[in-house]
């Protein structure tokens, strides 16, 4: 395989809170070239006491609901190498579960709107600049409930299966000598801003695991230290440990 391109840069979504902030920041903290787009701008950035090469590490305002707005986002790359897409923003969706009949209209579009529409559409606007730069790599933050029946979270449950099936067919067009797509599932709840959004006042977090575990996994993809990680699903258990989940592909 060939050596990667290390002026290109990684671009991270949802890199403004929860998972998506953890692997913008271990990235940016390696002096690697990191491009985090969100609703709203990392306060990490604002720090000018050298915590981070902020020549290195860049932002652009996104709201991944809003089709119109991927498309300006991609078009303004026109002129950047990007090697890597790191797809962690979320929509959860209504606080409360709740059945899919009592799911409205706006939370459907809001939902598949972030997680899966907008997602798409910027792999496939982007997806020639990571081909440039082989092996491109995409790694998603994905769920169990992409799987797994999710009872009382219809729309984000929709929003997760449409991305992962969307990403095993782009992993399909392309060798991996081109293209290399991971899809990560941990097997644990994570201790996020929007968990703890959803979560009671009071609630014990002592069993939730460090978005920081996951940040450290991604490195080890984006940036192997040996022979590079097959790509493909895999379950994340709580020790980190990567178990690879096996997928049909044909019937």
């Amino acid at each position: 395989m060939s050596p990667f391109n290390s002026a290109a840069r990684l671009l991270v979504t949802g890199a403004s809170q929860g998972i998506g902030k953890a692997i913008f920041l271990e990235l940016a903290r390696g002096g690697n070239f990191v491009l985090g787009v969100s609703r709203t701008k990392p306060a990490e950035l604002a720090d000018r006491s050298g915590f981070l090469d902020l020549d290195r590490v860049g932002w652009q305002p996104l709201d991944l609901s809003n089709a119109a707005a991927v498309e300006q986002c991609a078009a303004s790359l026109e002129g950047t190498a990007i090697r890597g897409l790191i797809l962690c923003a979320v929509d959860y969706g209504a606080n409360q579960r709740h059945p899919a009949s009592e799911t409205s209209a706006q939370e459907w579009q809001r939902v598949i709107g972030t997680n899966c529409i907008g997602h798409c559409l910027l792999v496939s606007r982007l997806l020639p600049k990571l081909l440039a730069n082989p092996p491109g790599v995409i790694v998603n933050l994905s769920s169990d409930v992409a799987l797994l029946p999710a009872t009382g979270r219809a729309a984000y449950a929709a929003s997760k299966a449409g991305l992962h099936a969307m990403l095993r067919a782009v992993a399909a067009e392309h060798s991996v000598e081109c293209l290399r797509v991971y899809q990560l599932i941990p097997t644990f709840q994570l201790n996020t801003d929007g968990i703890r959004r959803r979560r009671p006042s009071g609630f014990d977090f002592s069993s939730y695991g460090d978005p920081a575990l996951i940040a450290r996994l991604v490195r080890q993809i984006v940036f192997p230290s040996g022979s590079a990680i097959a790509p493909g699903t895999y379950l994340v258990r709580r020790d980190g440990a990567m178990e690879q989940y096996t997928e049909i592909t044909q019937i």
